[in-house]
């Protein structure tokens, strides 16, 4: 009973993690019960203000890369635990960052924010200080393969908040993703504004784990194919050629319970059908959620070195992209 009772607070305590300000926002309705578009619609904060520190140029090309997601993508990981698990000389990389991997992010409707500046990745780009998020990885891969080539990271998340419901409304666009395409025309038109030949080569996506109800996973196909034409769609003016998807799997955690096997099925099935989008599972690659903090595991996020391989899997991605690319 004990153990039962122990489990029961575990589950809660990641729930309020994983939804701060309520996001799920269901009040008891039935899921599918058509409460219309107002009733999940959040008041997004747009304000984005203008990079400043951003030198111009006269036609340096400009890879961009979007990571966008809920709060894996976000990044809650613990920094401590990952000063624990890599070198001396590995975590002093991370915390000094990479000069030629830039990043904007908007976290949770501008939570936390790099105030609009593009900046080196380092461990300060996630939810707060102590945390770090997949775009560690990725700037450690991106760096390593192009070291003579800035890349610029595009990064917007909103945690705890569903595809179906959020970023997407029967199908439509919803309040979260016309947050994000203003977020990212804001920063690409910045860009090119500065001289920059802007390239958008790929999205990257880590999200799923609020859509893990059989309802919303049901959905999960559909609102995946209508979500990635609007991207590209909407985005399609940043883009010399066609705009890669990059899909990470969601976790076999038990806060993904029950459907998480429909979600990571319908990923890879969208994956199947273009050879611009790609899945990768986080669940073969052996990525936990289970072990950290040592005496409270916080379930709905991945480990430390399990969200560090989560940014290399994105990035080693990235990297076969940008060399297809060239």
């Amino acid at each position: 009973m004990k153990k039962l009772a122990f489990i029961v607070l575990l589950l809660l305590l990641f729930l309020v993690s994983c939804f701060p300000d309520g996001s799920e926002n269901n009040g008891g309705i039935p899921e599918g019960e058509n409460m219309g578009y107002d009733y999940y619609a959040i008041n997004m904060n747009t304000d984005f203000p203008v990079p400043t520190l951003l030198p111009t140029t006269e036609g340096e090309r400009a890879k961009v890369i979007i990571l966008i997601g809920q709060s894996n993508a976000t990044g809650c990981s613990l920094t401590s635990y990952l000063k624990e698990g890599v070198s001396e000389e590995k975590y002093l990389e991370f915390e000094n960052g990479y000069d030629n991997v830039l990043i904007n992010f908007s976290l949770d409707n501008q939570k936390y924010t790099s105030g609009g500046e593009f900046l080196p990745v380092d461990l300060s780009c996630a939810a707060g200080e102590g945390y770090f998020g997949p775009e560690v990885g990725m700037a450690e891969t991106l760096s390593a393969a192009f070291p003579n080539e800035k890349l610029f990271i595009l990064k917007f998340t909103m945690s705890g908040y569903s595809l179906n419901y959020h970023w997407l409304y029967d199908g439509e666009r919803a309040s979260i993703y016309n947050a994000f395409i203003e977020f990212a025309n804001t920063y690409l038109n910045s860009l090119e504004e500065l001289g920059y030949d802007t390239d958008l080569e790929a999205i990257c996506w880590m999200q799923g784990e609020s859509d893990t109800t059989d309802f919303k996973a049901a959905r999960y196909y559909y609102n995946t194919e209508k979500f990635v034409s609007y991207l590209r769609s909407d985005l399609s003016s940043y883009a010399e050629g066609n705009i890669y998807f990059v899909d990470a799997g969601i976790s076999s955690s038990p806060y993904c319970e029950p459907a998480y096997p429909e979600i990571n099925e319908a990923k890879k099935a969208f994956s199947d059908t273009s050879e611009y989008n790609i899945y990768f599972s986080t669940i073969d690659a052996g990525l936990t959620t289970l072990y950290e903090p040592e005496s409270n595991p916080d379930l709905g996020h991945y480990d430390a070195l399990s969200e560090l391989a989560l940014g290399r899997m994105f990035g080693s991605e990235l990297v076969k992209i940008l060399n297809s690319e060239d």
